[in-house]
């Protein structure tokens, strides 16, 4: 009998819809709605405030957990409706201590961590990420005291984009952003991935807003290829075909993680050592094997993978079935560099527009791919009538530090509780306004100041528009 006056709780699960004004007005811009907006909006009269000016370190550890990188950002706005401008003030990267790289490695491979293991290397990895953080600025001659706020991508290291049903979307990316905030006494944005997932998308890729307004175009289709751990691509079509509104993207498979993994299977160092074995025999017997065996390649985006596919044990697995048909170390290089390339090729030509619009696109690689010459001349191969170009040359962001300026552009949004745009082949199309979890750190009522300002007074429900038009105004100091 339960106590009077509590209410029991309810069993199963309960859908409860969400009827907030706030959410209301977003879901009616994102459909293209003006009605509802105006009849959310505040009466009073709107009023201007000042404008933007933002100072934050964009941050985040890839795949190979080679090098953390960073970008500092200073954003500068007018007003709401003004262009986003970009200046990039400071990029580079500091590396991955050894230790750590070690051990989450080792607990990969073992794939059964204790939770007092997982938890610990979270600690333990917000530790590393604020000492690279007193590293990076000290090397610049930066005030940390200056900065506004830091984007912390963490270190994905398990994602589940499409769970088994009765299992919900999750990911473990280690680096606690409450551990950096603490230690650098900055307030800082993390867990970008668990807000997408909670609003019922898959929490990645997560840059295709920041793609879109760096590459958009008036008359051409724009494509851009990050050749990371995994391989993301996203196709933002001309303004007169609905530019970023209509753009797409999704994970097109392997990257450069499998590639790496087996160079290190031959006891070499990848980053070092890559000219070695990159010219060997193709066995395609092992790469039409692989394309037409892998679930994933055969899945329609949206979709999403990590290195729980795509990671050590698929890498050995190549490797052994290239050992068994006699292939040299070389060869085996050869023939996952050779899959790599195929599986990007195979899913644009699936999954994106005609082979002829593609030949007649732009399209801009990052990513750490583009240091590999076989992967780039694969591409150029089967596109020969592409504008090729990388992100840098491109926009003026540097090619290995997109992610960086994506999570710091993000990490604003956060504060400001400003929406940020939603890809057209998304699960749910329902705008995010908080795109992680914020971590309080000294300055904290000074820059919530800042954005509750930014944009005046009489708003109302509807909040702050969507950036639609950035500018970079300049390529700031690259070391």
């Amino acid at each position: 009998m339960g106590m009077k006056g509590v209410i029991p709780a309810p069993k199963g699960r309960i859908r409860t819809p969400v009827g907030h004004k706030y959410l209301e007005a977003l879901q009616a811009r994102a459909h293209g709605s003006s009605s509802s907006l105006s009849s959310v909006s505040s009466s009073a009269e709107k009023q201007p405030g000042p404008g933007l000016n933002l100072l934050i370190l964009g941050m985040t550890s890839g795949t190979a957990m080679d090098d953390i990188d960073f970008a500092l950002c200073r954003f500068t706005q007018e007003s709401p409706e003004a262009p986003l401008h970009l200046d990039i003030v400071q990029h580079d990267s500091v590396v991955m201590p050894s230790k750590i790289r070690a051990d989450v490695f080792a607990m990969l491979r073992e794939d059964s961590a204790p939770p007092s293991m997982m938890s610990q290397m979270d600690a333990e990895m917000g530790h590393t990420f604020a000492n690279a953080i007193h590293i990076f600025t000290h090397k610049h001659g930066i005030s940390i005291d200056d900065i506004d706020l830091v984007g912390s991508g963490g270190q994905l290291i398990t994602l589940t984009g499409a769970p088994a049903k009765g299992q919900h979307r999750s990911n473990m990316c280690l680096g606690e952003g409450a551990v950096i905030a603490a230690k650098t006494g900055v307030t800082t944005v993390s867990d970008y991935r668990t807000t997408e997932q909670a609003v019922g998308r898959q929490g990645a890729p997560l840059f295709a807003y920041l793609v879109g307004l760096l590459l958009r175009h008036p008359t051409r289709l724009q494509i851009c290829i990050t050749i990371g751990g995994i391989t993301t691509v996203c196709f933002v079509p001309a303004d007169k075909d609905g530019g970023i509104d209509a753009m797409y993207d999704w994970d097109t498979g392997p990257g450069t993680g499998m590639i790496d993994s087996a160079y290190r299977e031959y006891g070499l160092d990848p980053a070092t050592d890559q000219s070695a074995l990159l010219y060997g025999n193709i066995c395609h017997e092992v790469v039409e094997e692989l394309l037409n065996n892998d679930e994933y390649l055969q899945t329609r985006p949206p979709k999403t993978t990590a290195r729980e596919i795509y990671g050590d044990t698929m890498a050995q697995r190549i490797v052994q079935m290239c050992t068994m048909r006699g292939c040299s170390p070389s060869d085996t290089i050869a023939t996952l560099t050779r899959f790599t390339s195929a599986s990007i090729i195979s899913q644009i030509l699936t999954f994106g527009p005609p082979h002829a619009a593609i030949n007649n696109a732009d399209i801009v690689v990052d990513g750490r791919g583009i240091y590999n010459p076989v992967l780039m001349a694969d591409l150029q191969r089967e596109f020969p009538l592409a504008n090729f170009s990388n992100m840098e040359m491109r926009t003026g962001v540097p090619s290995n530090g997109k992610k960086a300026v994506g999570f710091a552009m993000q990490a604003m949004e956060a504060l400001l509780g400003r929406a940020v745009g939603v890809t057209a082949n998304a699960d749910v199309r329902r705008p995010n306004t908080i795109t992680g979890k914020l971590s309080p750190g000294l300055r904290w009522r000074e820059v919530m100041e800042k954005s509750v300002k930014f944009g005046g007074r009489g708003r109302g429900w509807e909040g702050l528009p969507e950036v639609r038009e950035m500018v970079v105004r300049q390529k700031g100091n690259f070391s």
